[in-house]
């Protein structure tokens, strides 16, 4: 017999959509007012569902702001997910750098949450800070494809380093204290241009005009 309706999967479904609403408007709420202005009872109030969907989901404040740093991470996927298909890894170096770019320019809000002011305070697990690392996970295969025989010790060193330059640079731009866009891109490029050389890692500059 076909069953035309599961109703544990619509459920399931449903809780899964009221928790990305909830994380979405958290968010959203962090950016606009700051970190303050999370109250539970307020964000159920944006969601419209009462503060025990809220603690049902997360177990409280904690849990959900736990739940919103993982969420910040994965979001650096969405800008991703035909970058991975490239099979030049100099430009696969390119596009996931800038695609990091672009994801904190267009959610300044997650971003906050994962380095900002709206991180302040927040403690993540282990296992939270081991997911948000994963995340680099591509970066690291591209690097070790451009210079055959690095090992997994260097590329994690190489990644920490382009990590910091691109993450000061990007911060600096969100505040509007870098000299505006064309100087933000300038600065962008020549830093992790600069640091893949350093390290004798291959690339060619004249993919930057493309």
């Amino acid at each position: 017999m076909t069953v035309d309706f599961d109703a544990r999967q619509s459920r399931a479904e449903l809780r899964e959509d009221l928790r990305a609403a909830l994380l979405a408007a958290a968010a959203r709420l962090i950016s606009e007012e700051g970190l303050g202005a999370l109250a539970l009872r307020r964000l159920a109030e944006r969601v419209n569902v009462s503060t025990k969907a809220v603690y049902t989901l997360f177990g409280g404040k904690e849990g959900l702001m736990e739940a919103l740093y993982v969420h910040a991470f994965d979001g650096i996927a969405s800008f991703e997910p035909e970058i991975l298909n490239i099979a030049s890894p100099q430009r696969r170096i390119l596009e996931l750098l800038r695609s990091y770019r672009r994801y904190a320019l267009a959610r300044p809000d997650l971003y906050a949450v994962m380095f900002g002011d709206a991180a302040m305070g927040l403690s993540p697990s282990a296992e939270s800070r081991r997911h948000a690392w994963n995340t680099t996970r591509p970066m690291r295969q591209a690097l070790r494809e451009c210079r055959p025989g690095m090992t997994a010790e260097e590329a994690d060193f190489i990644m920490r380093a382009l990590w910091s330059a691109v993450h000061g640079i990007v911060s600096l731009e969100l505040r509007q204290l870098i000299g505006g866009h064309d100087m933000a891109t300038r600065l962008f490029d020549e830093s992790f241009t600069g640091l893949l050389r350093h390290f004798g890692v291959p690339f060619d500059r004249e993919l930057l005009k493309e």
